[in-house]
């Protein structure tokens, strides 16, 4: 059956929560009663958009296709550079902001409201794993952010202070720890509806919570001044995979499969259908060519005049962009413009790489360092049913010390290719891979290393909003280094 998540069925459930009738006639309510409306709002109802909308700005939009695949150089602007010179609209980082919060975040508050109300902790237990992931894109987007005060504003806390960010991502792991542990897969009267991104399996929502969990843990391995014992956090999901499972395979990818639908294709399909501005990073398509890496045929197309893949630097005039040529240089791969190719969250190769990475710093439950690199180059390649060749693995073969652990993020870096806002995040954690700045650019030479806070919060959360600003140590720029990169 075709899955439709359009907004009908969300501002069907809005109209219900809303819809107050006063009768005039004693018939007036039986007629003027719509059978097809909902006549309370039920959890189902917002989940689909819940999901949808939060996904949509990581993955499209300009967040995820300007910010997320510019900065960390997997693709280029061809057209209307100055984006590319770093010169971003306030209108960017302001509708992250409210997007994040007035369409996911109050979503999932509503959905966890409501597996209060009809006592089902499957409900509530998916809206934290949610609400977690958005609320770590926007810490890593950010920096500080509301968190532990957030989404109160029917309880009256209209000007909520700002949670530092380690702080935030030691109340998420809890969070998410309370979310695996709130989950019953075995009670039929628990079950859940409207899930789009697993189709109601909880099971799948456990392995989510504990996968990102080791997300956020790893970037706060080794931070002296993490407010929890991260190493015993660590060991807790790994020591115990039947309690904590994590996903364990290319088939568990976290990602929303779009659909070949109006309201319902990848957003990045529905960009092109008017859009041509971009083409793959010249960074990128020179290093996989370097490489010889099968994914570059998948990441890139050939130029549509023909030759080999051509990518574009970062950052060029407009004019010096045009000159390049549409039709001379690499468009992105048809698999990522097409209607249905997947909104990936989190794979199952970048759990891989996270293991790697923390087994080179010493948690022995994660493994050994040269399967897990190796599995996850695999991985990678698979996910794009691709085979990785035995060539290739001997010369891209795990090496010892600091130059392994820069091929871990380089090779992570490649794998990451869409997920850019994660990648962004990565290199600023590590510094991995050397970039260099954009040609032209507008940020003194600095690659950014965040997005500023948007106008609506100094307008009207003004005294928490400067604290913030004076608790990170800067002004609100694109040069203030947040917490996991310092």
């Amino acid at each position: 059956m075709k899955r439709l998540f359009s907004s009908f069925r969300y501002k069907a459930a809005l109209a219900a929560v809303m819809l107050s009738v006063s009768a005039c006639t004693d018939k007036f309510d039986e007629m003027n009663t719509n059978p097809n409306a909902p006549a309370t709002a039920t959890a189902d109802l917002f989940l689909p958009h819940g999901i949808q909308s939060a996904v949509d700005t990581y993955w499209g939009g300009s967040l995820g296709m300007d910010i997320g695949n510019l900065i960390p150089q997997y693709w280029a602007r061809i057209q209307y550079t100055d984006i590319d010179q770093y010169s971003i609209s306030s209108s960017v980082y302001s509708d992250t902001w409210q997007t994040f919060h007035i369409e996911a975040l109050a979503d999932y508050q509503r959905i966890y409201k409501i597996g209060a109300e009809i006592k089902n902790p499957n409900y509530q237990a998916v809206a934290i794993i949610m609400r977690s992931w958005v609320y770590s894109l926007l810490t890593d987007i950010y920096g500080d952010i509301p968190y532990s005060k957030s989404l109160q504003g029917l309880e009256g806390e209209l000007q909520p202070a700002y949670d530092t960010q380690k702080d935030v991502y030691a109340g998420l792991i809890k969070d998410l720890k309370t979310a695996n542990d709130m989950i019953d897969a075995t009670d039929k009267t628990k079950a859940i509806a409207g899930d789009i991104l697993f189709a109601n399996d909880v099971t799948k929502w456990k392995k989510f919570a504990n996968s990102l969990s080791l997300r956020l843990l790893n970037r706060m391995l080794g931070k002296t001044d993490a407010a929890i014992d991260v190493k015993a956090e660590i060991n807790r999901i790994l020591s115990d995979p039947a309690k904590y499972p994590v996903i364990g395979s290319v088939s568990e990818n976290i990602q929303l499969n779009y659909i070949d639908a109006t309201n319902n294709n990848n957003p990045i399909n529905q960009n092109r259908k008017t859009r041509d501005d971009h083409r793959v990073s010249a960074t990128l398509v020179n290093k996989l060519a370097a490489l010889k890496d099968a994914r570059l045929a998948v990441y890139a197309d050939k130029p549509a005049d023909g030759g080999d893949y051509k990518g574009v630097p970062n950052g060029l005039s407009n004019a010096d962009a045009n000159t390049l040529g549409l039709s001379k240089t690499s468009k992105v791969g048809a698999f990522f413009v097409s209607a249905t190719a997947p909104g990936v969250i989190m794979s199952y190769a970048e759990l891989l790489f996270i293991k790697a990475e923390m087994a080179y710093k010493g948690i022995t439950a994660a493994g050994d360092v040269a399967t897990n690199y190796t599995n996850a180059i695999t991985a990678s390649h698979s996910q794009y049913k691709l085979t990785v060749g035995a060539d290739y693995l001997a010369a891209n073969v795990l090496k010892s010390g600091a130059d392994g652990y820069k091929q871990i993020m380089e090779q992570k870096w490649i794998a990451m290719y869409g997920q850019g806002v994660e990648a962004w995040t990565e290199f600023r954690r590590t510094g991995i891979p050397e970039l260099k700045p954009a040609v032209i650019n507008v940020n003194g030479g600095v690659i950014p290393t965040r997005l500023p806070y948007p106008g609506s919060e100094e307008s009207l959360n003004y005294t928490n909003f400067s604290a913030a600003l004076k608790a990170q140590g800067g002004v609100n720029d694109m040069k203030l280094k947040l917490w996991f990169a310092k």
